[in-house]
């Protein structure tokens, strides 16, 4: 839709996409929630039916202009954490805000000196990581009942808000770059076992955890190689090859009984992995050590490329690509930036889209008469 050249009177505003995440905690399809950020506020889709159950960013409602670029949920509860964009005048990058949805009210806030790049929750706990390091602390956790600090971490510099934590209640595992380019450090804090090392030669953009924190994957700026290992010895598992071409990885997902991995990049691929068909050290069988490093990794299972239904002009702001998330052993949904959730079914032999649903009009458009 294009704005009336003749009406100079008003504004025109579009409401984009500035982040999305999944949450989740074991799969349970009615209580994962797609969080979506965008640049007139926030909204939360159900995915199991793709209902839209929260949408503070309609101009004719509850609204906050400039939007935000972190969102996550309390799981199915009313609490959601919110860090604005830097075009949002109101609610600067360096406040974690808590949102009552209940009340339709901001209940708590919790200031830093450095932008915030990730919120990871847990029903007890809240991890913050943010993206400078201030007083050589770099990532905070919070108990989440009465927002007290209980820990603090120091790593390098995280310009992508690297992070993870195990989701299963009967554990606390944390996933966090260390202080070394392409190290990483994981702390057991039931077992209080802290390990630390190398996994990539460049920066680290993603690292995510199944949900018993006993194996994480991880991919560098690069985006050819996929690493995942166990975050109780940092022993690398499967070497997973997405492809020769560089690329940013977006989202990376063990599903729930671990015998696939799914990840998304900025190019509308997804890849998906059989894990259960992969040798431990990550490679094909022996005669691979006299075979170039490219034929070493394990290529993906089955691919899928989903290109956007429709194509728009952004900022740096907007997520650079997809993300997917397990709803079952064999069943993933896809959230990207055109708007859709997509949801997948990994068959014997290949992958499948099933249905696609909207979660916002890209379309949609709002005029706001100059004062």
């Amino acid at each position: 839709m294009q704005a009336d050249p003749q009406n100079s009177s008003a504004e025109v505003l579009r409401n984009r996409i500035l982040s999305f995440t999944f949450n989740q905690t074991k799969v349970i399809a009615n209580q994962t929630l797609l969080c979506i950020g965008t640049t007139m506020g926030f909204r939360i889709v159900r995915i199991e039916d793709c209902k839209i159950t929260s949408a503070r960013d309609k101009l004719d409602g509850q609204h906050f202009e400039g939007g935000f670029s972190c969102v996550s949920s309390m799981f199915s509860t009313q609490l959601i954490c919110i860090v604005g964009s830097p075009e949002n005048t109101h609610q600067t990058p360096n406040i974690l805000y808590f949102w009552d949805e209940y009340h339709s009210q901001l209940k708590a806030e919790i200031r830093f000196r450095s932008t915030v790049k990730n919120v990871l929750m847990r029903r007890d706990k809240i991890v913050i990581v943010l993206e400078k390091i201030v007083n050589h602390i770099q990532t905070y956790i919070y108990l989440l009942n009465t927002l007290k600090p209980i820990a603090s971490i120091s790593t390098i510099e995280n310009d992508y808000g690297v992070g993870s934590i195990s989701t299963d209640p009967e554990v606390f595992v944390l996933g966090t770059l260390d202080t070394t380019k392409g190290h990483v450090r994981i702390e057991n804090f039931y077992t209080n076992e802290i390990k630390r090392g190398h996994m990539h030669d460049n920066n680290i953009v993603i690292m995510e955890m199944n949900s018993s924190g006993t194996l994480a994957a991880s991919a560098s700026e690069l985006g050819t190689v996929i690493r995942v290992f166990d975050t109780r010895t940092l022993n690398v598992m499967y070497e997973l090859r997405r492809g020769t071409s560089a690329a940013r990885i977006t989202s990376i997902a063990f599903s729930p009984e671990g015998s696939f991995l799914i990840a998304t990049s900025n190019k509308s691929t997804v890849h998906i992995w059989n894990l259960n068909l992969v040798n431990n050290d990550g490679y094909t069988g022996m005669v691979t050590r006299f075979l170039p490093t490219y034929f070493q990794y394990t290529r993906s299972y089955f691919k899928l490329n989903i290109q956007p239904e429709n194509r728009w002009s952004f900022s740096d702001l907007v997520p650079p690509g997809p993300v997917a998330c397990f709803t079952s052993e064999s069943v993933f949904c896809v959230a990207h930036l055109d708007g859709n959730l997509y949801t997948c079914r990994i068959n014997a032999d290949t992958a499948t889209i099933e249905k696609s649903s909207s979660f916002i009009d890209m379309d949609e458009v709002y005029r706001i008469e100059s004062k």
